[in-house]
């Protein structure tokens, strides 16, 4: 059709022959699978599937590891009766994502072959072919992607020992070097894991090789060249995890530069009917970066779950703020001032993305500051919220990104759209570090209660192949202000697609009831649970 709904590939087929009749020349039997998920009609499609096996009661053929979907096979268990009438396949197939069709230009769609032959070789004895087309479309449909509250496996809230984070303290009077020691020292092996994951998915570098030591060298001295342009305690901090882990410093270096470069989130800043601002997080992190082909879960959610920390921040023996990351990571994506501010951040994909970075890495743009970098000296500073907001719409990013914060007082909350400009820099003329700035207090005035970021611009619909705008929004709408509350603010966040198949933890704070608490969540892809 012109125009279809962006619904997820979800159907049984069959296949049958009566005029073939089993035969002890034609056993045993095999099926084969082959075909893509992603461009339709393409040889190489996005996502492979190929897979084989008897033909001998319930088989399953995954794809990408049973990440993106399966097949479910039922065949007679073997050895099949000689008076079976003929030859029968019945299969179920779920895809757990919708197509990414990406408009105007590239179409999707979804292609299976599927073949049933003996095992010897030969002729397929049955064999059938299925092609979807989803055609390019302008985005997600809000009328059809609604609150997942009912399509979720429920958590409980508060949740079991094993969503518990441990919490650990960081002395900023301490020497930088050892300010981490006690924290990453126990967690090497947990953070050599991540790395190595992470180099694996996202570059095909597999770890004890001589491509991986090459690589190590050469991010060991591009790190020792520019971590003098960073700020010194930071630098200093790096180097001391490096030197207690003996993980090279060339590896923590990027570690640190993960979440500057890709990442996944839903925040949510809301305000209740007594004007108290709640702020809602989930990090989601490592898409097509390698999966798990045991957990069929991607690759990077265990490693970073086994390594998360909440950090209580001191200073002269006194808390200064807390953030929930990963041991080895010196830099706050999602940080908690009582009393001041809750800030959250959230990547941003404009037509500039890494040039700012790239620029960085080659001697240039020494006036803009890395986005985690410059959250956490926003925390270290003892200011309030319009403070922070007024340091955090003013300075100069490296890159794209959204910066969410939420307040004390009623209207106190807001979600700012960051962007590098690399004409204006390249010409030396100044330019708006902002794209777009979403106060709170406007969607009070236009009869709402809250902002919401995930990872796309509130100027379109988000990708109908991503959409956790819609579905949370309207949650938040058939909830309203008066039932706003922790217990309702953790069912959203931990609702479909909000929490999906890359989600490590979820935040849910509230800096003027002086409210913090994170906890690990995760969900299996599957018809409950969306892959990203």
């Amino acid at each position: 059709p012109a125009t279809t709904k962006p619904n997820t590939p979800r159907f049984d087929f069959s296949m049958s022959s009566e005029s073939l009749l089993p035969s002890s020349q034609l056993y045993p039997m095999v099926w084969h699978i082959h075909g893509s998920l992603g461009l339709p009609f393409h040889p190489l499609g996005l996502f492979k599937i190929n897979a084989s096996g008897p033909a001998c009661g319930e088989q399953t053929a995954l794809i990408m590891d049973g990440v993106l979907g399966q097949v479910l096979l039922s065949f007679p268990q073997c050895p099949w009766a000689a008076t079976s009438p003929g030859l029968s396949v019945n299969a179920h197939v779920d895809v757990w994502t919708v197509l990414p069709a990406i408009p105007p230009v590239v179409s999707t769609g979804f292609q299976l072959n599927m073949s049933l032959l003996p095992s010897g070789g030969g002729e397929p004895l049955l064999c059938t072919q299925m092609d979807i087309v989803q055609p390019p479309q302008s985005g997600a449909d809000p009328e059809q992607d609604t609150c997942g509250l009912d399509n979720t496996d429920k958590v409980p809230f508060p949740p079991g020992p094993e969503a518990q984070i441990p919490t650990v303290t960081v002395d900023l009077d301490a020497p930088a070097e050892i300010r981490w020691a006690h924290v990453v020292k126990p967690r090497t092996q947990g953070i050599k894991r991540l790395i190595a994951s992470f180099l694996e998915g996202q570059f095909g570098i597999s770890a004890n090789t001589t491509t991986a030591k090459v690589i190590e060298l050469l991010l060991s001295g591009a790190a020792i060249k520019e971590m003098h342009r960073m700020p010194a305690d930071f630098a200093a901090e790096m180097e001391g995890i490096a030197i207690v882990t003996g993980i090279p410093l060339g590896e923590i270096w990027v570690l640190n530069m993960m979440y500057e470069l890709t990442g996944y989130c839903t925040s949510i800043v809301a305000q209740d009917s007594r004007g108290t601002i709640w702020h809602g997080r989930n990090l989601d992190f490592g898409l097509f970066m390698g999966t798990n082909a045991t957990t069929h879960t991607w690759g990077l959610v265990d490693p970073l779950q086994d390594i998360l920390v909440n950090v209580q921040y001191m200073r002269g023996g006194k808390l200064l703020f807390n953030a929930t990351t990963y041991a080895g990571f010196v830099g706050v994506h999602s940080g908690f001032k009582a009393g001041s501010f809750s800030i959250t951040v959230d990547t941003r994909y404009d037509s500039h993305l890494d040039a700012g970075i790239i620029g960085w890495l080659l001697g240039k743009n020494n006036g803009g500051q890395f986005l985690c970098f410059q959250t956490r000296m926003i925390l270290e500073a003892n200011i309030s919220y319009t403070e922070a907001f007024q340091s955090l719409t003013t300075y100069k990013p490296l890159g794209p990104a959204y910066i969410i914060l939420g307040g004390t007082q009623p209207g106190e909350g807001a979600v700012v759209a960051k962007t590098f400009n690399s004409s204006a820099e390249k010409a030396g003329v100044s330019w708006d570090p902002n794209y777009d700035v979403w106060p709170l207090s406007e969607s009070l005035q236009a009869g709402s209660f809250y902002v919401i970021e995930t990872n796309y611009d509130r100027v379109a619909p988000p990708p109908s192949f991503d959409d956790r705008r819609y579905p949370a929004v309207d949650c938040l709408d058939k909830m309203g202000p008066n039932q706003l509350n922790v217990n309702s603010l953790w069912s959203i966040m931990t609702a479909n697609p909000t929490r999906n198949g890359l989600t490590t933890f979820t935040m849910l704070m509230s800096a003027g009831l002086g409210h913090f608490e994170t906890y690990k969540t995760q969900c299996t892809p599957g018809p409950h649970c969306v892959p990203f």
